[in-house]
């Protein structure tokens, strides 16, 4: 099969499949039963009505697994913003409609639970000693149980624009609480390393657009939900220490865990 590679990300490759359909295909790293959850996040959220490419089948291509998705003939949220950084404003507010519009939905328990994939990257997680840990862990339960739509990873990278708006990569797609997939983007909006050798311009347009984004989306998503700032932030110390399991510059993970421990601290003065 000839196959034109036309975009790629750290766990697969996006190849043209069709005129109307892509290949995302995924590297030899990648589990098959993560490439299957996917799969079968991206149908049970398309069937919700959600704006999600269509998933149409699996495939394999030189030993490697794939998707074949409808493909949207459009630029990423990200690249809209770099483009056009004082419509950052109205970016935000259209992210937290369409995280918003997740959230109303019920998920199944299939497809895995929040507070149980945040304990496993707690337990998994550098940086942290076990007393953090168990800490954390102890926190974590009395959060609230919920069983929403939760994308997992949502950010302007994973929302693509054509004449309207649509969310991709679904596979950290879980049931959970809308306020700890909140967080989680949150976290992301406000927390991120600026490369060292970045121009002061560069730096301070950067810095604008992370303020801006993250005060725009946190507005609009309370305005949607009738939620309080305080229910998006309890997630914020379980959240920001799951996330140093994943690959993030070594500058953006001490920023979580300075965070962390900041918020580890205003727990032990309650406790």
């Amino acid at each position: 099969m000839k196959v034109e590679l036309i975009g790629e990300g750290r766990t697969a490759e996006i190849l043209q499949h069709t005129n109307q359909t892509i290949v995302k295909l995924y590297r030899e790293n990648i589990p098959e039963q993560n490439i299957l959850r996917e799969f079968k996040i991206s149908q049970f959220v398309y069937t919700q009505g959600i704006r999600s490419p269509k998933p149409f089948e699996l495939i394999s291509i030189d030993d490697r697994k794939g998707i074949v998705f409808e493909q949207i003939q459009g630029p990423s949220l990200l690249k809209m913003i770099s483009k056009n950084p004082w419509r950052v404003s109205q970016y935000a507010k259209m992210m937290a409609e369409l995280h918003y519009s997740l959230h109303k939905l019920d998920a199944t328990e299939e497809i895995g639970h929040q507070k149980e994939m945040l304990s496993r990257c707690i337990k998994e997680a550098p940086m942290l000693d076990i007393g953090e840990k168990s800490a954390i862990l102890s926190y974590l339960e009395n959060l609230p149980e919920n069983h929403k739509l939760c994308h997992g990873d949502f950010h302007p990278d994973n929302v693509l624009l054509d004449q309207e708006a649509w969310i991709i990569d679904w596979m950290t797609g879980l049931a959970g609480d809308p306020n700890g997939d909140a967080a989680r983007s949150v976290i992301m909006f406000s927390i991120g390393a600026i490369p060292q050798q970045a121009p002061l311009p560069v730096k301070l347009m950067i810095g604008f657009i992370r303020k801006r984004l993250t005060k725009g989306y946190i507005r609009e998503y309370l305005r949607l939900s009738g939620q309080s700032y305080a229910d998006i932030d309890q997630w914020v110390l379980p959240v920001a220490a799951a996330r140093l399991v994943e690959w993030l510059p070594h500058t953006e993970k001490e920023q979580l865990l300075t965070e962390i421990r900041k918020r580890l601290k205003t727990l032990s003065v309650r406790e």
